[in-house]
Parts: structure tokens; C-alpha cells; sequence
């Protein structure tokens, strides 16, 4: 389809129409109306939830508020906890987000494509969580030298 014709609803529809294709390009306009719509779903279906659910939604906020009390002490139990009430307070965003991940994946493929950009360049995105990740592991025992002090 011509870039320069396609409408909001048309890209929405193009971007679920090649749910599973890989190859080709994906043009601006098609990539950001179908961000666009992501990003409109998301503030509607949010909104709902929290007016739906909002015992389930100050129950996850509870937990997410005692876990910033003591930040230098992680539990683990909670912070699990806290997940599962999360997830438990969104299940309609939980469903969006499932229905909608492979045909954001492919257009994003398609889009880095239609920039002159391998698509491998998608997995620098995943740089801060694995930077998180190094930051909550276990310290690891080692000898440290004392570090003499510069020379006045």
C-alpha cells in the first residue's frame, strides 16, 4: 500500500494483516499509527482497569509502596508478591499486550528495515534489563588490595 494514502485505520489493519511477516518494510506512517493506536489502547483499557478494579489496583500499589520503604533490603517474597498483584490488577492490558506483541514485533522488524537497519539492532533494547539484572545478583567474594592514595 502506498505510504502517503494510508489512514490510521488502514495501518492498524496492515500491521494485523502481516501478523506473521517478517520480510519487507514498514513505513513511518504505518509504524507510528500503529504505535499510535498501542499507545491510545493502553490509556483506555488502563483507565478502565483502574476504574474496575481498584481493590485489586490499592491492594498492588500497597505492595509496591511497602517494597520502597527499605530499598536496601530486598524481599524477594514481596517483591513477588507485588508482581502478582500487578498482574492481577491489569488482566484486560495483560491479553492486549499478548494479542498485540508479535504484530508490534513485526512492524518494528519491518520499520527497521525500511530504515537501512539490520533488525538485529532490536535486541539493544534489551541493554537495560540485562544492566539490571547484573545490578541485583549477589556480591562475589574476592580480595580486594587497598587503594593507596594519590600523592599530595
Amino acid at each position: 500500500m502506498d505510504n502517503q494514502k494510508l489512514t490510521f485505520a488502514g495501518a492498524i489493519g496492515v500491521c494485523f494483516k502481516k501478523f506473521f511477516d517478517f520480510q519487507g518494510v514498514a513505513g513511518r506512517r504505518e509504524y507510528w499509527y500503529f504505535v499510535l493506536f498501542l499507545i491510545l489502547v493502553s490509556i483506555v483499557v488502563g483507565t478502565i482497569e483502574q476504574i474496575l478494579l481498584p481493590p485489586v489496583t490499592v491492594a498492588a500499589d500497597a505492595l509496591a509502596a511497602a517494597l520502597e520503604q527499605d530499598p536496601e533490603n530486598l524481599n524477594f517474597e514481596l517483591l513477588n508478591a507485588a508482581f502478582i498483584e500487578s498482574v492481577e490488577a491489569t488482566p484486560i492490558s495483560n491479553l492486549i499486550g499478548l494479542i498485540t506483541a508479535l504484530p508490534l514485533l513485526t512492524a518494528m522488524v519491518r520499520r527497521m528495515r525500511d530504515a537501512g537497519f539490520s533488525a538485529w539492532f532490536l535486541l539493544l533494547s534489551w541493554v537495560p534489563f540485562l544492566t539490571f539484572i547484573f545490578t541485583v545478583l549477589p556480591t562475589k567474594p574476592r580480595q580486594t588490595k587497598p587503594k593507596s592514595s594519590p600523592s599530595a
